[in-house]
């Protein structure tokens, strides 16, 4: 006990004081031996007081040896830890603690090498990084550019076919027509998935809350895809049960049609005989502001593997390469449809069993008719594409500021039609010249447009000193960026029109800014 407890105090002290202590015990042997001869010059006491002092200058030397070396090590640590990886030990000997100090020497060159290598990856990530963000843009002006090319001759397709629509007294003529529109405004949210994929996957895409009628949304999606079922002589039906309500109901009727339209494509796809069905029942009516309803999309056709399941909502991702092959698609359709349910707050199920079929179950909430009275204005209550009860814009003059030929002359039939007085300017340019030259009660502006665009022009106009720059400006834009409304806004526009925009749309945004004709004040 008292033995290792003395070790251990010895464990404690350094080894200089050690070796001081043995200079101090050699040196003392010495003297003793020197003494016990009483200091007589002989052979023993000669030898002790030889070897002693051979001792002090070992024991000496060692010290200073191992100071010098400790003390280099410790300064090297210092600087090391204070980032200066370049600092090296030097060796004064080759015993235990001066291979300690080679191995600190080799440890030091190892972590400058290290730091070299790091300062390369930084520099290499730092340059993939700025590759990055230069591809990132690129990809968003790519896809500004794409929407805006794409849209644009939407707008006027849609539009004109709405217009058609009107004036169509045919039955068959009109319903003709109706799926022309509502193929186009499948193919249009088809194109805005594709060209603003990045949104839908952080969740930037917005839903409209506009009345509809469920039955006649559900009985759009089996008239479209009735003639895909009759050329691969495939049974198609739908059914709706009793509860579903037979009155308005509010969301957004293009992504239902979009979700229940691209199930039931793939469900036509995959199934090379058979059957797909279409149902919808109202699974919970307790909420007095919501309805939720369970959409199913059954088919009889191959299935999916248990295994492939989840990933057949990943992106580009289908059940198996030999589907790809014999099916083709890209494998995105699926992945759209989820994150549109995802960000509605719905639900989507699978339930498959291979070669005998798959059954899509989709749950999703809508507004009752009765809570959103008081949140619509009594124009929403009208089909979208039926402008009969808008109200007359006599006397109300409008400047359309429009490059593309076809969609001035979209916008001049539809405001013409209601008794709009319409003038049309090519550019921003052409616009701030008429619009010195004559009164508009409202100027309706493109964004995109050569020699001026509108952001231009709207500043042009709202730094007039004149009681012209208070004129209601809407932006029609086929641009749809997150921001680009706030953008509009923030440099003095009123109003904001996607395109394609149906006519009520742009009736009402006219009517909500332009309340009555105010008479010109005098100049």
């Amino acid at each position: 006990m008292v033995i290792s407890t003395l070790l251990k105090r010895l464990n404690d002290v350094s080894i200089s004081r050690k070796l001081y202590f043995i200079i101090v015990i050699i040196a003392l042997l010495g003297f003793v031996g020197l003494y016990a001869s009483g200091f007589a010059i002989a052979p023993l006491p000669v030898l002790s007081l030889v070897l002693a002092t051979i001792g002090v200058f070992i024991v000496i030397t060692l010290n200073r040896s191992l100071i010098e070396d400790l003390n280099g090590i410790t300064k090297g640590v210092a600087l090391v830890t204070k980032g200066s990886f370049k600092a090296r030990v030097h060796v004064y000997s080759r015993h235990e603690v001066g291979v300690l100090a080679m191995a600190f020497n080799d440890m030091a060159n190892t972590f400058e090498q290290k730091i070299v290598e790091l300062k390369l990856t930084e520099e290499n990530l730092i340059r993939e990084k700025e590759r990055a963000e230069h591809f990132e843009k690129a990809k968003k002006h790519f896809l500004v550019n794409m929407s805006h090319e794409i849209r644009t001759p939407m707008n006027a397709i849609l539009g004109f076919a709405r217009y058609l629509q009107e004036s169509l007294t045919e039955k068959d003529q009109q319903e003709s027509i109706k799926m022309i529109v509502k193929s186009g405004e499948h193919l249009l949210a088809t194109l805005n998935d594709i060209l603003d994929l990045s949104n839908i996957e952080t969740g930037e895409v917005s839903f409209m809350k506009l009345p509809f009628n469920l039955r006649d949304a559900v009985a759009a999606i089996y008239q479209l895809m009735e003639s895909n079922a009759k050329q691969k002589k495939i049974g198609l039906s739908y059914s709706l049960d009793d509860n579903i309500p037979d009155c308005i109901i509010y969301g957004d009727s293009v992504r239902l049609s979009q979700i229940l339209l691209s199930l039931t494509s793939n469900a036509l796809k995959f199934t090379e005989y058979g059957h797909v069905s279409i149902t919808a029942k109202a699974v919970s009516d307790d909420d007095d502001e919501r309805i939720a309803i369970e959409f199913r999309v059954k088919d009889t056709g191959i299935g999916i593997p248990i295994e492939k399941r989840d990933k057949i909502f990943e992106p580009f991702e289908q059940g198996t390469n030999h589907m790809t092959r014999k099916f083709g698609g890209t494998g995105i359709g699926l992945s759209i449809v989820k994150h549109l349910i995802t960000m509605q707050h719905g639900e989507i199920n699978v339930d498959s069993v291979p070669n005998q079929g798959s059954e899509f179950c989709v749950k999703l909430s809508f507004f009752k008719t009765n809570l959103c009275k008081d949140r619509w204005d009594g124009q929403h209550n009208k089909d979208l594409t039926s402008s009969a009860d808008v109200t007359s814009g006599k006397g109300i003059r409008v400047l359309i500021v429009e490059d593309n030929a076809i969609n001035q002359l979209l916008v001049i039939k539809l405001l013409q039609k209601h008794g709009y007085e319409t003038t049309v300017a090519e550019n921003g340019e052409i616009a701030l010249h008429k619009y010195s030259a004559a009164d508009f009660d409202i100027i309706l502006m493109d964004l995109q447009m050569p020699e001026m665009d509108g952001y231009e022009a709207t500043v042009h106009i709202r730094n007039m000193e004149s009681y012209k720059k208070d004129v209601p400006i809407v932006a029609m834009t086929a641009h749809t960026i997150k921001g680009e409304m706030e953008k509009c806004l923030s440099i003095g526009m009123n109003d904001y029109i996607s395109k394609p925009f149906h006519a009520n749309e742009l009736y009402e945004k006219i009517s909500s800014l332009v309340k009555e004709v105010i008479p010109i004040p005098e100049r």
